[in-house]
Formats: C-alpha cells, structure tokens, sequence
C-alpha cells in the first residue's frame, strides 16, 4: 500500500486500490510505467499527472509531465502526438516548475528535436545551471530568450548569470530591466534588482526613489522594509526610517542576521548625532539625543531580534555619554563613557574580531576620562591590527553559510576585506587628528 506504482498497477487489474492524487508522485509512476516498456500506460499516466490538482508546497510538474509524454511519443516515432504534447507544455502554467535530475535525459532529447523551443531550452537551462554547468545554462537561456523573451525568470537567471559568471553587472541590469517590466509586482524582482543597484553604486537618492515608488511591494518583505530604512537614515530621514521598522513585526531571515538591529540602531544614532551637532543646543536637544541614545541600546521586540552578548556596543555607549554630558548629567556620562572604554573585540561575520569599526569609540571613551595611556595603548593596537589585516589574504570562514555578505550576487571577498582595512584606516586618521599631544603616534608608526 505504500507503493504508488504498486497501487497503480493493482487499479489497472480491478483490485480497487487507490491510485495517488499527488501530481507529483503520479509523474514518477509515470516513468516507472515507462521505464519498463509499458508505454500506452506511460501515455495515460503523463496526461493523469499534468490534470491532477496541485499540492501545495510541491514543485509544478504539469509542463514536465506533457514534455515526458512528448519525448515518448517522439521515441515512438509519432511525431505530430510528440508536437500536440509540447504544445500542451507550453500552453501550462509554469510557475515552479524546476526540472529534476530524472527529466535532463529527456530534455536533452527534446532539445536535440527543437532546437529553438524556449520551453524547453528554458528549463533545459535551469537544469544546468543548478548542475554547475554554468555557460551552457546561459547559452540555453539565450536560446529561450531569443525565441521567446517574455519569460521572466529566464530574464531573471540571466541576469544573474552575467553577473556571477559573466562579471557583466549593466548587462544583469538589462535583463532585471526587462524582468521587471514584464512582471511589475513581483516584490523579489525589485529587492533582487535594488541589490544588484547597490552593486553598481546606483545613488542612494534613486535607490530610495524606486522602492518608494512601491510601497505595496515593499511591504510584503522584510528585506525590503530594511533596505528602505537603511536608505532613508543614509539620506538624512532617520525618524522616518524608525517609522518603517517600528511598524513592522520583523522575523529573521537566513543571510539578514542583524540587518534589522543594525538598522534600528544606525537610526537612533543619526538622531542622536544630529541633535548634539548643533552649533548652540537648544532645549531640549541634548534630551533627545539621550533618548535616541538610549533607545539604540534597547531595540523593540518587533525587530525580532537581540544584540550578540559579544557584540560591542561602545559607539553607543560613546554617544550616550556625550548626549547625557550635554544634558549636564556628569556622573551618568562618565559611566557610558566607561562601558565603551571597557569593551575589547567585537563579534561580526559569525566570530570574534579582536578589533573593530568600533574600536575608535573605545579609544574615544578612554580620552573622554581623561586615560590618555590607555587612549594611546589601544589606538597603537588598532593601529598594528589594521597593518595585519592589509596584508592578509582574504578567506571565506567554513562556517559562513549564511551571512548578510552572501547574498545573490557574488562580492569579491578580498575587496570587501580592504574596503574595511580603509574604513579602519580612516577612523585611525581622524583619532590622530583629535588626538592630544602626548598622544601623537611617531611618523613611522602613523604612516604604517
């Protein structure tokens, strides 16, 4: 009885057993029926699978079932049932329709008939390109497009391709182009295509302008909602950006660890800065920042997540010092201030890091209380971590299967090491700019 063949087999003989109503098992007793020769009961079961209901959470197999009957008829020489089946296969619906192992055998020979059907040649594509035979999947998905361009999620995977094999980003933006053309509301097309905009160092102002254009896709995903509050905090409407991820009950998502916090948390600070950047304080300014200060520490549940015990909060803590200084609240001050001198190596990319981007709020920290020696210690620390670092090699972590970094489209490792490099670079520039004269490092160590 766990047999669906079996039970097929014993329906045909009137024994009463009852044949599967999953389309997809109805498509694997269809090849057994072929595998072994019986191909007028092959021929009915491909047709039973490609009518049967779908279930949910299953893969389409309504096309691949045609295209099997197809391929039979073909090797059976009747070649007008072989092209009444792919046109059945083309008319379908073929949403999720992804070919599996057992199905490349039967569409290189269908291919091998019709060279040029973008049906075929489509999900010949999607075959290969799972396979890591890459640039055979592109020149099938050519042919697909070719013949037929108004298959979406060819143009979809084409873009990908040129990207990630080809390394052609404004060719991949032609074909997101496209794709979203053809298919407007698909929200994981615009987060795909504004991903692949990040890429190309689209300006953030027309990033910004895209995804507002589309409030109703962007709502639909958290990882739109993000990246629409990440824009807006770049672009100076923080308090609109705490708009958006307040609204929302977010869920963590594989590859978006922390995306989320590091959103909230960007948010609060742009305020809290804005309100104790100003040439003369007004009331209730310094009030503000603390508040920003202290929110930024404390994220709502709704983000639906928590800050890593490991993880360094002394840019925080640095800001909440220097908004309750501001609000004449010394002692308090000088308490944050010492959270952020105290805090040593970070977590990030799923390990420990000896030193950070937020190491220089630390030495900041320090200055703040007057620990000019422990100022210069840690500075100098920062300083030999970061001349290390220029000179290692990039290396993804074997545990790093879902970080924020690997995304859809592949990111030069190494380029991203030394974008950081600068960035520490940067920050060690701007201490030794503010630094006080018993704390300026030797020129050789400076030029390091």
């Amino acid at each position: 009885p766990l047999d669906a063949w079996a039970r097929d087999l014993a329906a045909r003989l009137g024994a009463g057993s009852a044949r599967t109503t999953d389309p997809t098992i109805a498509l694997d007793v269809a090849l057994e029926h072929a595998s072994a020769g019986e191909h007028d009961a092959a021929i009915e079961s491909f047709e039973r699978a490609a009518t049967l209901p779908p279930t949910s959470g299953q893969r389409n197999v309504v096309p691949l079932a045609w295209l099997h009957r197809a391929d039979l008829e073909l090797r059976r020489g009747d070649t007008g049932a072989a092209a009444t089946s792919l046109a059945a296969a083309r008319a379908a619906d073929r949403t999720w329709c992804f070919p599996s192992s057992v199905d490349n055998d039967m569409l290189d020979r269908l291919r091998a008939a019709w060279p040029t059907d973008p049906l075929v040649a489509g999900l010949a594509g999607h075959w290969l390109y799972a396979a890591g035979r890459r640039d055979e999947a592109i020149e099938a998905w050519e042919v697909a497009t070719a013949a037929d361009g108004t298959d979406v999620v060819v143009l979809r995977n084409l873009g990908v391709a040129a990207h990630n094999v080809q390394g052609d980003p404004n060719a991949a933006a032609a074909y997101y182009a496209l794709a979203r053309r053809l298919a407007p509301d698909d929200a994981r097309l615009l987060y795909e295509a504004d991903q692949l905009a990040a890429r190309l160092g689209t300006d953030h102002a027309e990033r910004l302008a895209t995804l507002r254009a589309r409030p109703d896709l962007v709502a639909t995903r958290d990882d739109l909602t993000v990246q629409l509050a990440e824009l807006l905090t770049d672009l100076g409407e923080a308090e609109e950006a705490l708009g958006v991820l307040g609204g929302r009950a977010f869920q963590p998502w594989e590859g978006g660890e922390g995306r989320v916090l590091a959103a909230w948390e960007e948010a609060h600070l742009a305020l809290a800065r804005l309100a104790l950047s100003r040439d003369a304080l007004t009331a209730g300014d310094a009030t503000r920042a603390v508040a920003h200060a202290t929110a930024a520490l404390h994220p709502v549940a709704s983000l639906g997540e928590a800050r890593h015990p490991l993880a360094n909060t002394a840019d925080l803590h640095l800001v909440l010092g220097d908004a309750l200084a501001a609000d004449g609240q010394d002692a308090a001050a000088e308490a944050a201030w010492d959270v952020a001198a105290t805090q040593h190596g970070d977590f990030q990319g799923m390990q420990v890091q000896t030193f950070s981007e937020r190491t220089a709020a630390s030495v900041t920290a320090l200055r703040r209380l007057g620990r000019t020696g422990d100022a210069r210690r840690l500075r100098d620390g920062l300083a030999a971590y970061v001349a290390d670092e220029s000179a290692r090699r990039a290396t993804t972590d074997y545990f790093a299967t879902s970080l924020p970094t690997m995304l859809l489209f592949t990111h030069d490792i190494q380029q991203s090491q030394d974008a950081r490099t600068a960035t520490l670079r940067a920050q060690l520039a701007a201490l030794d700019e503010t630094a006080a004269p018993d704390e300026t490092p030797a020129p050789d160590e400076g030029d390091r």
